[in-house]
C-alpha cells in the first residue's frame, strides 16, 4: 500500500473529492458509482490501513477526513457528492469506534463555501454570493480555517474522536 514508506505513522489526512454533479439524469448510477468510490471507499480504506498499522505498532494516532458541508445540510442537486461524502462521515464514526481502545482517533472535518479548490469556479460566478448578502456567514473561509482545524484534530493530546467539525461559518446552521 501507500503506507509501506511510512515507518512511524502517527496521523493521516485524508482530502479526496470529486464534485460529482450529474445533468443528464440518466449517468445518474454511473456518477454515483464514481463519487462513492472517490468520496467515500478510498478515503475509508486508507484509513483503515492507517489505524490498523497504528494499532500494530502500538502508536496513539489522529485520522482526519475530509467531508463537505453538504453532507451535514442538505442542499438541491447534490445527491451523488453528499451521499458519498455523507457514507464518508458515518464510516469514520465506525472506526473511531473501532479503534478508540487502541487510542486511535478518527474525526471528520465538513468545510463549508471555502476560497480554494472546488469552490472557486462557484465564487467566482457569485453563486454563493447571497449567504454573503443575506448574512448567512461574514465571508467565505480560508484554507487556513480548514488548516487550523486539522491541527487542532491531530494533536497528540486532544481527547476528541468520532465527532463532525463543520468549518463552515454557521452556514449548516
Amino acid at each position: 500500500s501507500a503506507l509501506d514508506s511510512v515507518p512511524n505513522l502517527y496521523g493521516l489526512v485524508v482530502f479526496a473529492g470529486d464534485p460529482s454533479r450529474v445533468s443528464d439524469p440518466a449517468a445518474m448510477e454511473e456518477t454515483m458509482r464514481r463519487s462513492y468510490e472517490v468520496n467515500c471507499l478510498g478515503p475509508l480504506m486508507a484509513a483503515r490501513e492507517a489505524a490498523v498499522r497504528m494499532k500494530d505498532q502500538r502508536v496513539a494516532g489522529a485520522i482526519v477526513l475530509v467531508s463537505t458541508m453538504q453532507a451535514v445540510a442538505l442542499f438541491p442537486g447534490s445527491s451523488a457528492y453528499a451521499t458519498s461524502k455523507s457514507a464518508l462521515i458515518h464510516g469514520a464514526r465506525i472506526l473511531a469506534k473501532e479503534y478508540r481502545a487502541g487510542n486511535i482517533r478518527v474525526n471528520v472535518i465538513a468545510p463549508g463555501v471555502m476560497q480554494a479548490g472546488m469552490a472557486l469556479p462557484s465564487i467566482a460566478s457569485g453563486k454563493y454570493n447571497s449567504y454573503l448578502e443575506d448574512g448567512v456567514i461574514a465571508r467565505f473561509g480560508r484554507a487556513e480555517d480548514v488548516a487550523g482545524a486539522v491541527r487542532f484534530l491531530l494533536a497528540p493530546d486532544n481527547y476528541v474522536t468520532g465527532q463532525v467539525l463543520s468549518v463552515d461559518g454557521g452556514i449548516t446552521l
